[in-house]
This record gives structure tokens, C-alpha cells and sequence, in this order.
């Protein structure tokens, strides 16, 4: 439920603006006056501010300014509500960095449907930044392993596909295309000289390795979105084992999250295909043999039969993002 911020020093205005939000489904905040506003702002986190211009105490125009000053505060959505008819007030507003003007007393059907605008279009660009901040993450990972970029972007790719197969949602289908390449995130926080060694970990050396997986978890989980929620249960799960003997948690069968399972087959698909430093590639023939021996003890059964029944699309994938 979008949260909406209704700033005015006027208790029916206030009223009045909730009463009619409320019903179309909004949570609503109130603030009578700009200094209350930034108080419930440091708190609380919302979708949208509807601000009033004339309060005392901080008025509309010292608020809008310092929110917008606020690299915290700056992107959410912020519609000045005035019964002022000054143009010269209002341009002021929108300098300050106001994204929209309502004059009062305002027409419902305006209303409602400026406010609906507004939620949407500061929900698209919140989804923008978090993909953006998704890829840039997934960069920083790829320098610091010798996985490639295309690897990654298989994995979620592929993903997609099974998570479709298996009749995920449109948008759960995007979110785990998104999410899976962030899978080793946690690689960033494991030193160079285990994480690029050439030869096989010493068992305490692997010991360390392991905890890539909570690090991960640790980086992708300080700020709850859907995407970034889906990405933070993968890196935390996409080495559990359906036998139960994987790690961090030695979660076994239903009890790993199906997104885990998921890359946890891809992820070792991609990376006995491909050639690294350390080893040669593997055989399509030997990779498959593979998957189907470990079903049901490393990798879900379910998803490894749907994995075989879509072969061709992800060898289609695979080959349509091949490393040269």
C-alpha cells in the first residue's frame, strides 16, 4: 500500500485530503507544518508528499528545499497544495524542486488521479535506480572473481527461463532474471589469495570460501525491495544441497527456497561448460550426465527435470551469449 505524507496546518484540510486517499486504497501520514514533515520524513518511509505552501513554524517552500537537498529524501515525489492563485508562488515551488502543482480547493477526479501519477512515475524510477544499482553490484562481483560478465548474465537469463517453465508470474519470472546474477555477490569479501587460487582450497581455506554466501546475504538484505529481497535469499541459498549436506544452513529438500534451488543448477551447468584458468571445459554429454546423477541429492529433482524438458531454449540462451 503506496504511504502518502499530507502536509497542511489546516486539520481539515488534512481531513479531507486523507479521507479521499484512504478510499482509493493509500496509506496516509499526516504534518501540520514543514518541520513536523521532516521529523515524520526521518522515520518514516513514503511513496509521495502532498505539501501545503503557507505554515507556520517552516512553511512549504523551506520543506520542499530541504528535501530536495537530501540525497535521502530528494527522489520521492512532491506535489505542492496551495489555495494560492500567486503564479509567482507556485513557479517558486517547483524551482525549489517540487515535481507538481494542485491549487485548492481541487477538483476530485484531479486530484486523485495527479496523485496516482505521481506514485506510479516515483515507483518507475525507484525500480530504474534498484536495477541500476543491481548491475552495478554485479560488476564490482565479476572484478573480483574469474567468472566472466556473460556468466552471470546466463545465469539469470536461464534462470528465467525455468522459473517461466515452472509457471512463475510475469513479474517473478523478471525478478529472478534480475536477481540470480547477483548470486556471488558475496565474493567481494573473500580475500584474493583463496578466492583467485589456482588450485584446489585447503578445507580451511574452503571453510572461508563458504562464507561467501552469508556476505552476500549481508550486502543484498540492508534495504528491502522484492528484487533485492529475491536476490539475498539467492546468495544466501544457491549452494544448499536437496540431501541437506550443502551449506550455510544445511537447509535440505522444500525447505531451500525454490529461487536457490533454481540457480543452484544453473550456476553449475554454466560453470562446468565453461573453461576457467584452473580447469578445462566440460562436455555438454559429461555436464548433463552430471545433473541427472546428482538429482536428488545436490540438486532439486524438480528442477532438474524441468531443466532437461527446456534443454533446447537454454542451449539457445547459451549459445546467443556465448564467451568468445
Amino acid at each position: 500500500m503506496p504511504k502518502v505524507l499530507v502536509c497542511d496546518d489546516e486539520l481539515m484540510n488534512r481531513k479531507v485530503a486523507s479521507k479521499i486517499l484512504k478510499k482509493e486504497g493509500y496509506d496516509i501520514v499526516e504534518a501540520c507544518n514543514g518541520q513536523e514533515a521532516l521529523e515524520v520524513l526521518a522515520t518514516t518511509p513514503v511513496d509521495l508528499i502532498l505539501m501545503d505552501l503557507m505554515m507556520p513554524e517552516m512553511d512549504g517552500f523551506e520543506a520542499t528545499q530541504k528535501i530536495k537537498a537530501d540525497d535521502t529524501l530528494s527522489h520521492i515525489p512532491l506535489i505542492i497544495i496551495s489555495a494560492l492563485s500567486d503564479r509567482a508562488a507556485i513557479t517558486k515551488g517547483l524551482e525549489l524542486g517540487a515535481n507538481e502543482y494542485i491549487s485548492k480547493p481541487f477538483d476530485l477526479t484531479e486530484f486523485t488521479l495527479r496523485v496516482k501519477n505521481a506514485v506510479m512515475l516515483g515507483e518507475l524510477q525507484n525500480k530504474k535506480n534498484e536495477k541500476d544499482i543491481i548491475y552495478i553490484l554485479s560488476k564490482t562481483a565479476e572484478y573480483r572473481d574469474n567468472e566472466t560478465s556473460l556468466h552471470t548474465i546466463r545465469v539469470g537469463e536461464i534462470s528465467a527461463a525455468i522459473a517461466q517453465a515452472l509457471h512463475w508470474s510475469k513479474e517473478d519470472v523478471e525478478l529472478i532474471r534480475l536477481a540470480a546474477p547477483m548470486h556471488d555477490m558475496g565474493k567481494v569479501g573473500i580475500k584474493d589469495a583463496i578466492l583467485l587460487k589456482p588450485d584446489r582450497l585447503t578445507p580451511q581455506e574452503f571453510e572461508i570460501m563458504k562464507q561467501h554466501t552469508e556476505i552476500g546475504f549481508s550486502i543484498l538484505s540492508q534495504k528491502s525491495t522484492p528484487l533485492l529481497d529475491l536476490a539475498a535469499q539467492i546468495a544466501l541459498t544457491h549452494h544448499e544441497k536437496y540431501d541437506g549436506s550443502g551449506y550455510p544452513k544445511g537447509l535440505a529438500g522444500d525447505d531451500i527456497p525454490l529461487s536457490g534451488a533454481i540457480v543452484a543448477v544453473v550456476d553449475v551447468f554454466d560453470a562446468l561448460l565453461s573453461q576457467r584458468p584452473y580447469k578445462e571445459a566440460f562436455s555438454l554429454e559429461a555436464t548433463l550426465e552430471i545433473l541427472q546423477k546428482d538429482s536428488g541429492s545436490h540438486f532439486h529433482p524438480m528442477v532438474v527435470e524441468t531443466f532437461m524438458q527446456n534443454l533446447d531454449t537454454i542451449l539457445s540462451i547459451r549459445k546467443e551469449l556465448t564467451d568468445d
